[in-house]
């Protein structure tokens, strides 16, 4: 690819995240066809230097055969998929704001500070990651199954307010995860305000695509593989919990990088028999 071609490749993919010449239920996007293109034909060396083009940025691509999606070959396609992704280890360019999504996740009437989103955020995560992958019996590796990746936001909000109901009668643990504790349990009034804002983050972020049916959302292509490259990586504070009762627990480790101190789920077990 000459200098022109690798810059709208990489400006589509940017864009976009995932480019192909044969997409499904839906419209081509703009030069979306001529980079999905561009790549699928580029030969082995310009592949080459096009990967090390974005692994200097912390980025690199997964390519895919439409074929595994389902999609029927098209002759006049390359019926290849592109999905943009970070090199897990690698720094990401400086052009890249990696904290957007704490000012996104705020909004004129919040008073609160950054631990207090983190901690929500984390919660929401954890239960969006539940639906996408539990809730159907999925493994991160299945990611051609994307597309049955369904969230309900009434649903949704069931499952979050059960949970952190169940957590208020198990009664505060002690320490550091006290603090979690009490960030859900005193700010749990506002549950749909913080799944309205964080809804609209994830769309922002393209992790989640809109199916056409009101307040219902589907996974996006670039979110699977995503979670797929996670699970390859071993990075167990990202997948989803093995079920929602093991959902505080996840929540602690996804903010410190470290499970739940065993006092504090001994506390909350004997908090627990004690209702």
């Amino acid at each position: 690819m000459i200098p022109y071609e690798q810059g709208l490749t990489h400006a589509a993919l940017l864009q976009y995240r995932v480019i192909t010449d044969n997409p499904q239920g839906r419209h081509l996007k703009k030069r979306e066809a001529e980079a999905a293109r561009l790549l699928s034909r580029a030969s082995e060396g310009e592949r080459l230097d096009f990967d090390n083009f974005l692994a200097a940025q912390g980025l690199a691509v997964k390519t895919y055969d439409g074929i595994n999606f389902g999609i029927m070959p098209n002759p006049k396609c390359c019926n290849q998929i592109h999905v943009l992704h970070r090199c897990r280890g690698e720094r990401l360019a400086l052009f890249f704001d990696q904290g957007w999504f704490i000012e996104a996740m705020k909004d004129q009437r919040f008073k609160g500070g950054k631990a207090e989103i983190v901690i929500w955020f984390a919660r929401l995560w954890l239960t969006l990651q539940y639906f996408f992958y539990n809730k159907i019996a999925r493994h991160p590796q299945q990611i051609s199954h994307y597309d049955k990746a369904l969230v309900f936001t009434e649903h949704f909000t069931e499952v979050v307010k059960k949970g952190i109901e169940d957590m208020g009668n198990t009664g505060r643990p002690e320490g550091e995860v006290g603090a979690m504790w009490d960030v859900l349990w005193d700010d749990n009034v506002k549950i749909d305000t913080w799944i309205s804002k964080f809804m609209r983050v994830m769309l922002k972020a393209g992790v989640i695509e809109e199916t056409g049916v009101k307040d219902e959302y589907r996974q996006s292509l670039s979110a699977a593989v995503d979670m797929a490259l996670n699970s390859d990586y071993d990075l167990t504070y990202l997948m989803p919990p093995d079920d929602l009762k093991d959902m505080d627990n996840r929540s602690y480790m996804l903010i410190t990088g470290a499970p739940m101190p065993v006092r504090a789920q001994e506390t909350e077990g004997r908090d627990a028999s004690d209702q």
